[in-house]
């Protein structure tokens, strides 16, 4: 039957997207505790970005894609009313790049050509979204920066949490795998041309996105191995009447080095984004539904 093979001459697609991203981490954030999820969702962080990519379509309800993803995430302790974090004071942005491999689940099937209703001899087209629901693996690139006297410096070369040094772990790498899982709606232009909307959530295998996981310590140490400025960006409490709020002396010659990031949770991004699909037709004719 015509109608129900029409799928198999337009498998292949091509799209380019743009909308924006959005970080869930240590920064910023909710009033209560954080949870690196959609309750922590602020609409400050908010960034642009822009997508592009491939897709095959292996039956009308299951597809398979390929694409690359590119923006920038930030965070500011300034934008939350959570005390503890406003007072820590910190902050960044990185760019971000994403690159991942998904699959795309149509419950109702995806719909390939324009749905028509009769209308006396010429067919008058009716609105006909179709949701789907999406879920992959990627590989995402970061490089979480500061600003300082007006520039922006790396954080991760720094060592802000004293890493490299005596009892800490080596320097975080700036490179995770990444795990979306979203919804999106799509709507049939005509044989070629379809839009959509994708809302994705993407965790993480870091908590790094944003410099920023565990506990403070020692401004000297970590100034004489990576220099004032790593010194400056590993502690920026606002409030001068609590001094560091970092490491605290104890009576016995050690030291309670106070939380910093919470490495409970890893770090998490949102996209929102608006694509513009092309198909490519392999022979074959269409025949609208009616």
């Amino acid at each position: 039957m015509v109608l129900s093979q029409s799928w198999r001459y337009v498998r292949h697609e091509a799209w380019f997207g743009v909308g924006a991203t959005n970080f869930m981490g240590d920064l910023g954030g909710s009033r209560g505790i954080g949870t690196h999820g959609p309750k922590d969702l602020k609409i400050q962080p908010t960034r642009p970005t822009i997508s592009m990519g491939y897709k095959y379509m292996i039956l009308p309800e299951l597809s398979v894609k390929g694409g690359v993803t590119w923006g920038f995430i930030s965070g500011d302790d300034a934008h939350t009313k959570n005390v503890v974090r406003n007072t820590r004071n910190l902050s960044f942005r990185s760019p971000l790049a994403e690159v991942a491999a998904s699959v795309e689940f149509y419950p109702w099937g995806e719909r390939v050509t324009p749905k028509y209703k009769i209308r006396g001899v010429n067919g008058s087209r009716s609105v006909s979204v179709i949701p789907y629901f999406t879920t992959g693996i990627g590989f995402a690139l970061f490089n979480p920066k500061a600003k300082l006297n007006g520039d922006w410096v790396a954080l991760q070369p720094l060592g802000t949490e004293g890493q490299g040094l005596n009892g800490r772990p080596d320097r975080y790498r700036r490179i995770t795998m990444a795990f979306p899982i979203g919804f999106g709606l799509r709507y049939a232009i005509d044989k070629t041309w379809s839009v959509s909307f994708q809302g994705t959530l993407n965790y993480t295998t870091t908590d790094y996105l944003d410099d920023v996981s565990t506990s403070y310590y020692h401004l000297d140490e970590i100034e004489a191995a990576y220099g004032p400025e790593a010194a400056i960006l590993s502690d920026r409490t606002n409030n001068p009447a609590l001094g560091y709020t970092g490491v605290n002396p104890l009576g016995d010659g050690r030291y309670n080095f106070l939380q910093r990031g919470d490495p409970q949770w890893n770090d998490a991004y949102m996209f929102a984004i608006i694509s513009v699909h092309y198909r490519f037709r392999k022979g074959g004719t269409f025949i609208p539904k009616f």
